[in-house]
């Protein structure tokens, strides 16, 4: 197992994965990407942020931190979100992977993180919390997808609670 930044290369590995979760209706407000989408994100990412994905040899999953706001106050928060073939769960890929991106989180200077996660998806939610992430709340009815409207809860993780903080602030 590998974890490595993405490169343009992977795009069409990481939007079949996300067209999994697309299609389950159960982890992203997202629909209609493809390879193209992958490539401008990757190509647009911020100093503060990355894509990684984790290969055995293919793309098993895929990872991205991003800053969670463009605003001054926020440069200490990051977002995390990861995405798994749904037919290679279980097999600890997604755990290193998070920790991956926990990592790269410390090495940007961010303090607190974020993920956001479908209300329903008590898996992912148990998940994060095995990271030390805390929900903070639920938003009721935050986004409406295939007809339902869709809570979403947040989670978030203090790295200094959990783990190495730099505090350097690019």
């Amino acid at each position: 197992m590998l974890i490595r930044p993405a490169r343009p290369a992977d795009c069409s590995a990481i939007a079949a994965i996300y067209q999994q979760s697309q299609e389950a209706y159960d982890s992203t407000m997202e629909m209609g990407t493809n390879a193209d989408t992958f490539r401008e994100r990757l190509a647009g990412l911020g100093e503060r942020e990355a894509l990684l994905v984790v290969t055995d040899p293919e793309v098993v999953g895929w990872g991205i931190v991003k800053q969670y706001s463009d605003r001054l106050g926020y440069r200490v928060t990051g977002e995390t979100s990861i995405y798994l073939d749904r037919g290679l769960r279980g097999r600890g890929y997604g755990s290193n992977l998070q920790q991956a991106l926990m990592e790269r989180c410390a090495a940007f200077g961010y303090h607190h993180i974020v993920a956001r996660i479908w209300a329903t998806n008590q898996g992912s939610i148990a998940f994060h919390q095995k990271f030390g992430y805390q929900l903070v709340g639920i938003q009721k009815e935050v986004g409406f997808l295939a007809g339902q409207w869709r809570d979403v809860a947040i989670m978030q993780c203090l790295l200094s609670e959990v783990g190495p903080y730099r505090p350097e602030l690019g």
